[in-house]
């Protein structure tokens, strides 16, 4: 199976130091975790941070996806239809808002959904579509805890759709840091795509 192979070829270097161009946010200095997506000096790695545990988070190996059985992996639906996906997340995740925004224009939201969690778990998540709308979307995803005016966590395009995810820390509902991640939004065969077409 494609997902497979694919998940197996994924191999995941922890390092020690810290890299300074992870992170657009004045916060501390974490390691980062390099994810291979191919040979070694293929130069088709990925680089991000590494993390707390104790903040709500997705799994790297397992990227929100729309789901589909599509040859080439891109979910596409009519307008209308219900969206099939899913998220992973964390052990210290509680609460998932997930909205379905416009790729090409953010503020556009067609639709949103709350999902209570016991963490540690890949969560279905079912959107619905609006008749009368066009375009390809994508899954901005909100992440808290046990409290979400404490602590948050926002996944969001960073605006540039060909690279990962942009995750943001917010405490109290300050920004505390902004980093690249290497959550992407392409679509892998016979697994699902991090965008859906509505045609």
């Amino acid at each position: 199976m494609a997902c497979t192979n694919l998940r197996d070829a994924l191999v995941v270097f922890l390092l020690l130091a810290p890299l300074a161009a992870c992170s657009e946010g004045g916060g501390e200095k974490l390691p980062v975790v390099v994810i291979n997506l191919g040979d070694a000096g293929a130069g088709d790695g990925c680089i991000q941070p590494t993390f707390p545990p104790e903040q709500p988070d997705l799994f790297v190996l397992y990227p929100p996806r729309f789901l589909t059985d599509a040859p080439n992996g891109q979910a596409v639906v009519d307008p209308g239809d219900s969206i099939e996906a899913e998220i992973s997340v964390n052990s210290a995740t509680r609460k998932v808002f997930v909205e379905l925004r416009d790729a090409w224009s953010p503020e556009f939201m067609i639709y949103s959904t709350e999902i209570d969690t016991a963490g540690n778990q890949t969560i279905p998540v079912l959107l619905l579509s609006n008749s009368q709308v066009l375009g390809r979307f994508y899954m901005k995803i909100t992440l808290c805890g046990a409290d979400c005016d404490e602590r948050e966590v926002v996944f969001d395009l960073n605006p540039d759709m060909n690279s990962g995810y942009e995750r943001t820390l917010i405490e109290n509902g300050d920004v505390i840091r902004v980093d690249r991640t290497c959550l992407d939004f392409t679509a892998d065969a016979g697994i699902g795509s991090g965008t859906v077409i509505i045609q």
